[in-house]
């Protein structure tokens, strides 16, 4: 059942989050278009200068955007259809409250993830084109995946490297995750009330924000009190590799914590006491 939600979840965004991303790669190509202008002749026509750099400037807001609308749809999709009049068919449905939350998890993680890799590539592309650098060119020059791996053995640092990426992977999942959580919760807390539902589900969002805080804080300084920081200028590469996985670790436990705590409050506010009134 858990398929069909996600399938049904996948549907209902890319509705959005399709043309939004389509219309953003288009502008992104208007951009680097407008660049090749502004580095050319056509740009001393007053006209077309003034077009090329509102291009640039939407361009600029066209990237944020994105960004925020991904952020809005995982709030929206979770609001309208469990928190108001949709909540009523979904919570009769024959599924646990477990399926409904990890179906919103899952689709919010995936555009999440989409949204910020066409960021990057836009991006990229519209660096090597402002350096006037050609990609065929750097694609290349770069070393393939066994010279990679050989440099890696050379320095002694290779499981280090490929620990390191692993818990980059690990920490933009679970941090995505979390985020999402953190407006779940806030929200599923909120409307267990019958009044003032949005108002304290922003109170709840700050309060559990305050809380996290204090939480990184506190951690923060103890794993710090008993890291041993003093070798830190005599480490060699490997030990330095080793030290900053040490404390990534770290990160990743807070954050699994923080993502159980906010779990577990938005399945038991959407379980025992959500209010539909």
């Amino acid at each position: 059942m858990l398929g069909k939600l996600i399938k049904h979840e996948f549907r209902a965004t890319a509705r959005t989050m399709l043309p939004a991303m389509g219309a953003l790669a288009a502008l992104s190509l208007l951009a680097n278009l407008s660049i090749r202008g502004l580095t050319s002749g056509l740009s001393d026509v007053p006209v077309l200068r003034i077009v090329f750099i509102l291009i640039l400037v939407f361009f600029g807001i066209g990237i944020v955007a994105a960004a925020v609308m991904a952020l809005v749809i995982m709030i929206s999709r979770f609001y309208r259809n469990l928190l108001k009049d949709e909540g009523y068919l979904m919570f009769t449905l024959p599924v646990s409250v477990h399926s409904i939350v990890w179906s919103k998890l899952i689709v919010s993680l995936v555009w999440f993830l989409l949204t910020a890799l066409l960021i990057f590539v836009i991006l990229a592309l519209t660096a090597l084109n402002l350096s006037n650098t050609n990609l065929e060119m750097i694609i290349e020059q770069l070393p393939s995946w066994n010279d990679l791996m050989q440099m890696l053995d050379e320095l002694g640092i290779r499981s280090q490297v490929m620990t390191f990426l692993f818990q980059w992977i690990l920490a933009m999942v679970i941090g995505t995750l979390v985020t999402c959580l953190h407006f779940y919760a806030s929200m599923s807390l909120g409307h267990m009330f019958t009044k003032s539902k949005i108002l304290l589900s922003v109170v709840f969002f700050i309060g559990m924000s305050f809380l996290f805080n204090l939480m990184e804080m506190g951690y923060g300084i103890g794993v710090a009190g008993t890291a041993d920081t003093a070798r830190w200028d005599i480490m060699n590469g490997a030990e330095a590799m080793r030290f900053v996985s040490s404390m990534t670790w770290h990160g990743i436990i807070i954050s699994a914590v923080q993502g159980a705590v906010l779990y577990l409050a938005t399945v038991l506010g959407l379980k025992k006491g959500l209010n539909l009134e």
